[in-house]
Order: C-alpha cells, then sequence, then structure tokens
C-alpha cells in the first residue's frame, strides 16, 4: 500500500494538467500516507519478529521442564540464550555449596561448547549481578564508564553483553551470561528483559534438575552402603511384607526344602 501511495503522488506530479488542478494538499496527504503505511509495515514486522521470539521462549521452556538430566537441561538453556539474542557468546554459572560462581556450560553461536581458554568474560559484571540481583545490559563495555576501566573489558575486547540472575525462590544461585564481542549496540533492554523472562523458568528446570541428581547420586550411595553390609538387612511395611533386603539376608529368605512323604508300607490285606 506504501508503494502505491507513492507510485500515486509520483504520477499525479507529472502529470502538469492535473497536477495544476490537484490541491497540494491532496499531494501532501500521499506522501503522508506512505510515510505512516511505512512505519506501520516496520511495526508490524518488528511485532512478528517478537511474536516469534516469544513462541520460541515458550516451547523450549516446555522443553527444558520436561527433562530431568542436568546436562540436557544446561545445553538447551544456553542454545535457546544465543538464539534469541543473536549472541556470539553464552555461558551459565551455577552456585557452588561456598556461593561461589562455577563455569557449568559455555556455548558458541553454532552451538559448540567452548573450551576454558575462551571463558574471557567480566567478572566484575558477574559478581554485580550474583550480589545485587539485578540484570545488566551494555551496548559498549568499552566505552561504558561503569565498566571501562576493568581489566577484563579491555584486555578482552568486550563489547555487547548482557548478564542477568538465575533465581529460586528469591535466592540467586547463579547468573547467565551472554556477549559479543565484535558488534556495538547488539543488546538493549529488550533483550535484557527477553532474557530475565526466560532466566526465571530456567532457574527452576535447572534447579529441579540438580536436585533429581542429587537424589539420584544419594541413592547409588545408599544402596553402594547398603549391598556393602555383612550382616543380613531386611526391611517390611505395615503388612510384614519384605520391600528390600541385602545379599547378605538373601539366604533366610529362601523357602525351606519340601518334606517328601513317606513312602507307603506294602503289605496284603
Amino acid at each position: 500500500m506504501s508503494r502505491l501511495a507513492a507510485d500515486l503522488r509520483t504520477t499525479l506530479s507529472n502529470q502538469k494538467d492535473l497536477a495544476n488542478r490537484i490541491p497540494s494538499s491532496v499531494l501532501d496527504g500521499l506522501s503522508l500516507l506512505r510515510e505512516t503505511l511505512e512505519r506501520t509495515q516496520a511495526q508490524v514486522a518488528a511485532n512478528d519478529a517478537e511474536l516469534q521470539r516469544l513462541r520460541a521462549l515458550t516451547s523450549t521452556a516446555e522443553v527444558i521442564n520436561s527433562s530431568l538430566d542436568l546436562t540436557t537441561v544446561l545445553n538447551e538453556v544456553m542454545d535457546t540464550i544465543i538464539r534469541l539474542t543473536g549472541a556470539e557468546r553464552g555461558f551459565l554459572m551455577l552456585k557452588d555449596d561456598k556461593g561461589e560462581l562455577q563455569f557449568r556450560i559455555a556455548r558458541g553461536m553454532e552451538r559448540e561448547t567452548l573450551n576454558k581458554s575462551d571463558f574471557q568474560v567480566s567478572r566484575t559484571i558477574l559478581n554485580t549481578v550474583a550480589e545485587s540481583g539485578q540484570p545488566v545490559v551494555t551496548t559498549n563495555a568499552a566505552a561504558d564508564p561503569r565498566f571501562s576501566a576493568q581489566e577484563s573489558v579491555i584486555g578482552y575486547n568486550l563489547r555487547s553483553i548482557v548478564c542477568v540472575p538465575l533465581k529460586f525462590k528469591g535466592r540467586v544461585t547463579g547468573v547467565i551470561y551472554v556477549d559479543n564481542r565484535i558488534r556495538t549496540g547488539l543488546f538493549t533492554e529488550k533483550e535484557r528483559d527477553l532474557l530475565s523472562a526466560f532466566s526465571n523458568q530456567a532457574a527452576i528446570a535447572i534447579e529441579n534438575a540438580r536436585q533429581y541428581q542429587q537424589v539420584v547420586e544419594l541413592k547409588e550411595l545408599l544402596d553402594n552402603v547398603f549391598a556393602s553390609i555383612a550382616s543380613g538387612v531386611i526391611t517390611t511395611n505395615m503388612q510384614d511384607m519384605v520391600t528390600l533386603c541385602n545379599h547378605a539376608a538373601e539366604p533366610s529368605l529362601e523357602p525351606p526344602p519340601l518334606e517328601r512323604p513317606l513312602a507307603a508300607s506294602n503289605y496284603t490285606q
């Protein structure tokens, strides 16, 4: 429609006899219509892109919440973040028992796993987000007065950065950090808010997977301890049915051998 309006205005302008009889307000109105339609088209395209991102966010949230394997969840989280934000690299760190951040997953834009030599990030930004629980976005870290003096920002030539906390029940359990070392102005408040919304879902999925892994590891430990006990151990339920026993108790659970009936005596009537 905007192209049609532009073509119509051009046609009218070229027809001098007709143009002299057409009020200038009509031509100005056509120009205004074209500009309005172009702005509307750009807004529709932006809204469509945002809708696609939200749909991808929703579908991936379903995926990560459907798995209890921690590695699978972490990879899905990181790949989705890079795809949604257009980041060059993505890092996910979780707090250990001492409350210190530890790298758990590092992915590139081609979904490849990064080597430790590529773990060149701004520790200042990581610690700021982990301590405050507030997200940080910078369009050019090297020129940002908050971080430009940091050695990591200067040495690693860091540019566009978004870092958001992972929160579970109001407690910061880790952080998500994505960046691009080449392009400036890649991330805005929109990417920050999108990443923050996604991190809320991701934190729940990660914590569920972590707790499940801890339960599995504890069960394996108890099974090994239980099996190594030399004495027989038997557990029963309220109906005195055996629910669990170790190897040492198995002989005591074997049924006793059946007694053979006495052979009948031969006798003559």
